[in-house]
């Protein structure tokens, strides 16, 4: 009998000693528990400006016609830090001291002058308003700058023989 259990015990051992035991959790491999990543981004931006800041036409006859195009100016929306695609649109925000812009649809009258604008060499033209802006050019890609040009038709008759300053102010939307 003593042998059995001597035996017995012998195996126990045996076996015991040839299981790896773990405890309550796997062992652990060794590999990085943390990693980075970027977020790369940039925020819709709109910015115009606006070269040639002034057309000086001088003493103009009453009914004439007058192209920025024909006296050496051109508007360049200069756009090249937009960062998505734009609308550019114009308006009268400063009418000039004895005349009136032309409401639209009108043409020039008494102390009345028309301002026309076209961004693709008068294919198409844009009436220039006091009343609300005026979508001159659209969908223009982000960064790209933007060249227009405008028509000035002078009254066709006035009370007065002072200068006269228009402002027109230009605004860039999103498209």
């Amino acid at each position: 009998m003593q042998k059995t259990i001597l035996l017995k015990i012998t195996l126990v051992f045996l076996i015991l000693t040839s299981l790896t035991f773990y405890p309550l959790h796997p062992p652990q491999v060794s590999a990085a528990t943390t990693d980075t990543f970027d977020i790369i981004v940039q925020g819709e931006y709109l910015y115009i400006n606006i070269t040639n800041t002034s057309w000086n036409l001088g003493v103009v006859a009453m009914g004439s016609h007058h192209w920025t195009n024909e006296t050496g100016v051109t508007w360049i929306a200069d756009l090249d830090n937009t960062s998505v695609n734009t609308d550019l649109s114009l308006q009268i925000t400063n009418d000039a001291a004895d005349w009136s812009a032309a409401t639209s649809g009108n043409g020039p009258g008494a102390d009345v002058y028309r301002l026309n604008a076209s961004s693709d060499s008068w294919s198409t033209e844009h009436q220039i308003v006091t009343a609300s802006d005026t979508v001159i050019a659209s969908n223009i890609p982000a960064g790209n700058n933007q060249t227009f040009d405008t028509r000035f038709d002078a009254p066709t008759s006035t009370s007065t023989g002072d200068q006269q300053t228009i402002t027109i102010t230009a605004t860039l939307a999103k498209h």
